[in-house]
């Protein structure tokens, strides 16, 4: 088994990229966050979250997940 899928760290990241991913969709249904600001919010998540993956830290998608709420916060 890879060392990739044992790590708790690459879980972490995966699993702080799923919330991000229910956050951005739960401001897209509420009507609050429109398609640009979605795509904005997709564009820093995955790319951060994947960065975590290969680099067997949590903390890139923690960032992400950081910016996502800074996005919604500027939407109020």
């Amino acid at each position: 088994m890879s060392s990739r899928i044992r790590n708790r760290d690459v879980w972490l990241g995966l699993l702080l990229g799923v919330l991000g991913l229910v956050y951005v969709w739960i401001m897209s249904a509420s009507g609050l966050a429109e398609l640009p600001h979605v795509l904005a919010a997709l564009t820093v998540l995955i790319p951060l979250v994947l960065f975590g993956v290969v680099l067997r830290s949590p903390w890139p998608a923690a960032a992400a997940l950081v910016i996502v709420v800074v996005i919604d916060l500027s939407l109020n």
